[in-house]
């Protein structure tokens, strides 16, 4: 699997982002990354509907649930429950190998009864926005369950197919779930103001993202002042609305780059930069080399 696929791209009715799923008639996303294919070591901020399964195979990573960093060393991982602000990153930019495992909950919806009782109790929790994986046993459980539906994915040959493979070890993950939270003490999984506010401004950022894009345009469709914006960004994503905005269209960026011929001044302008000389300064600045050279690189 390609360490620089981007899983979200659009956006579905209450804003959330679309998961390019492996295949998109079943909705599981599974692949190993690492994270220096990302600009500064960070992904970027996104939220879905889907569960997140994060396992660190080789070093470290910080990840970041609607503001709370949470460190996770190699050996352990995270769920980051459904609709939740969140990426991973590394503070000192040093390289981590892990496995990305995105389940959309509807693939356990046998019947509404089912899917209310025992389903919602867990993904709609606002107790639980993240739970860390590491050191429980039950929690080592799903660990080892996530390294086997991984292995089913990229084992597969065209006659062994690993959709009865995710749906079991997924049902058993949350069944794992629904044992050891404490589902009957459910809250509101309604979000914060702060977070439905941050959440339509990285949604204007992203459908205006090659345009030009101003702090107060963003602040207007967080129906909040630009001191205001600037906090949110700060306060959740710990960066500047404009360091989040060159991140992502870096990011966008790359499959044109690596899987199309277009000239740098071509890509530059499809995803927002003033011009070739900018976006390759900008490249340049989060991936330490230019544009071309990560073309070169990548396809030798």
């Amino acid at each position: 699997m390609n360490d620089n696929t981007t899983y979200c791209s659009t956006f579905n009715l209450d804003s959330s982002e679309t998961v390019a799923y492996n295949n998109p008639l079943f909705p599981a996303y599974v692949r190993h990354g690492i994270l220096s294919s990302y600009p500064d070591y960070s992904a970027v901020s996104h939220w879905h509907k889907d569960l997140e399964f994060i396992v660190i195979k080789k070093g470290s990573m910080t990840y970041n649930v609607n503001g709370d960093l949470i460190d996770l060393p190699e050996g352990s991982g995270i769920m980051v429950n459904s609709r939740q602000l969140h990426y991973g990153f590394s503070p000192e930019h040093k390289e981590c190998e892990f496995i990305c495992i995105l389940l959309s909950p509807e693939l356990l919806s046998v019947n509404e009864w089912f899917y209310q009782n025992y389903i919602e109790p867990v993904t709609e929790n606002a107790f639980y926005p993240y739970l860390y994986l590491g050191g429980e046993e039950w929690e080592d459980d799903i660990l080892e369950k996530l390294d086997k539906l991984y292995s089913s994915f990229t084992m597969q040959t065209k006659y062994e197919l690993p959709y009865f493979a995710v749906l079991g070890e997924f049902l058993s993950i949350m069944k794992l779930l629904y044992d050891h939270l404490d589902v009957k003490n459910q809250g509101s999984a309604k979000t914060s103001n702060e977070l439905a506010s941050l959440k339509n401004m990285i949604t204007y950022i992203e459908e205006h993202l090659a345009q030009h894009i101003s702090l107060e345009n963003i602040a207007l469709s967080g129906a909040c002042c630009k001191s205001r914006c600037s906090l949110l960004f700060k306060k959740y994503l710990h960066e500047t609305p404009m360091t989040y905005i060159a991140k992502l269209r870096l990011r966008k960026s790359l499959a044109t780059l690596l899987n199309t011929d277009k000239s740098i001044t071509e890509i530059a302008y499809e995803y927002g930069f003033c011009g070739a000389s900018y976006y390759c300064e900008t490249f340049q600045k989060y991936y330490g080399t230019s544009p071309l050279k990560y073309r070169k690189m990548q396809s030798e």
